[in-house]
């Protein structure tokens, strides 16, 4: 046997992460076939060519697949995102913002199925809900899967936060964001828990709420589109474009 002198990747390195690559296209092909509850070892193993019991010599269990898998398409959603926000110059953060917003609804329109995996996995803790976890202490308490998600939200939230630095905190117009009356209970989970984990960064309370407001105005617009849901079937784009124009007024910004 030849040992390996070049410090790359052995031969039998190389065919495991190509039969990794087999058994994650594969999965995504069933997804995209059958949706997420659609996706089974048995079939994987088929496609691929292996027996049931040698996948498991690559993924233990059906959830380490769709976890590695749900990963990949937050790399994909990631790279996207920083490209369509790399348009702007690094200073323009609201433009980047706005970037942030296109991009998220082009892709996960686009990619209808994969989405819906990464809305609703991992079970009873769906990635996207980065703000419901009461124990949570730090990032060594969360999933990979999670961990995607908040370096997605936080794209958007960091620029929110260079841009409330770059502004020495008058960059938007309260005005039309009236902070209701709410408990101290609310109060602290927006600040340490929606603020360190959308945005990135602590801001004041006024700061927090109307970004998570519009997050999840951007977020539930994007899913009533993606599962066909909006009110409107025939100018859908047109519709999209007029509720996150009419949100970023609110917000006193531009659309």
């Amino acid at each position: 046997m030849t040992s390996n002198t070049t410090g790359g990747p052995t031969r039998r390195e190389r065919m495991r992460a190509e039969t990794v690559a087999e058994i994650k296209a594969s999965a995504r092909n069933q997804l995209q076939e059958l949706g997420p509850s659609g996706i089974s070892l048995r079939a994987v193993a088929r496609d691929v060519g292996v027996t049931p019991a040698a996948l498991y010599r690559y993924f233990a269990s059906l959830d380490a697949l769709l976890l590695e898998v749900c990963c990949d398409l937050y790399d994909e959603l990631i790279a996207e995102t920083r490209a369509a926000m790399d348009a702007a110059p690094p200073e323009a953060h609201l433009e980047r913002m706005k970037a942030w917003v296109w991009a998220f609804r082009a892709w996960s329109v686009g990619n209808r199925r994969e989405f819906e995996l990464m809305i609703s996995y991992p079970e009873g803790n769906s990635a996207m809900s980065i703000c419901a976890d009461p124990t949570y202490t730090g990032p060594e308490d969360l999933d990979p899967v999670t961990l995607k998600s908040m370096e997605h939200a936080q794209m958007c939230g960091r620029e929110l936060a260079a841009f409330y630095k770059q502004t020495e905190g008058q960059g938007f117009e309260f005005g039309s964001v009236t902070v209701p009356p709410m408990s101290p209970g609310l109060e602290e989970e927006l600040i340490e828990s929606c603020s360190t984990m959308i945005i990135g960064e602590r801001l004041p309370l006024s700061w927090v709420f109307a970004f998570t407001s519009a997050w999840v105005r951007v977020f539930g617009l994007v899913t009533m589109e993606a599962f066909g849901s909006l009110p409107v079937r025939d100018n859908i784009d047109e519709f999209y474009k007029a509720q996150i124009k009419s949100m970023l007024r609110d917000f006193g910004m531009e659309g």
